[in-house]
């Protein structure tokens, strides 16, 4: 069995994910591939959003989610994927991205951890809600 280059493995995780923003949102989704210079977040596109992938044999969601808050700053909203090897894909966000009732928490004890479709289906209802409010606004 060959053994997997850790950064290829990252960065190939990275490329299924944007396939995934693609197919689900039609969105333009990019790496970051000024990251390991200037930091940020590892996925470019979706806008409020800081996107962070992570690909591994076993999981290290309090470092990771760490990571995560980290390169999302104060201005947008940290999201984890990760998959773990020969599982589906799994996406932790912050509580007070489905709800505002629980306040701007980041700590991992205040996220949610879901689908990729689930989280996709948040993002298409944000787009839709921002929408419509422009459109009222204008």
């Amino acid at each position: 069995m060959t053994k997997i280059n850790s950064r290829a493995k990252g960065q190939s995780g990275e490329r299924e994910v944007i396939h995934i923003l693609r197919e689900e949102l039609g969105i333009e989704a990019t790496r970051n591939l000024d990251q390991w210079r200037d930091g940020g977040s590892d996925i470019l596109g979706l806008a409020g959003w800081a996107i962070e992938v992570k690909r591994a044999k076993t999981p290290l969601l309090k470092s990771w989610w760490e990571q995560t808050v980290r390169q999302a700053g104060t201005s947008k909203t940290p999201v984890l994927w990760y998959r773990l090897d020969r599982k589906h894909w799994r996406v932790v966000l912050p509580l007070h991205s489905i709800t505002k009732d629980f306040g701007l928490r980041t700590e991992l004890e205040w996220t949610v951890e879901t689908t990729p479709e689930v989280f996709c289906a948040l993002v298409r209802e944000e787009i839709s809600e921002t929408t419509q409010w422009n459109s009222q606004t204008q």
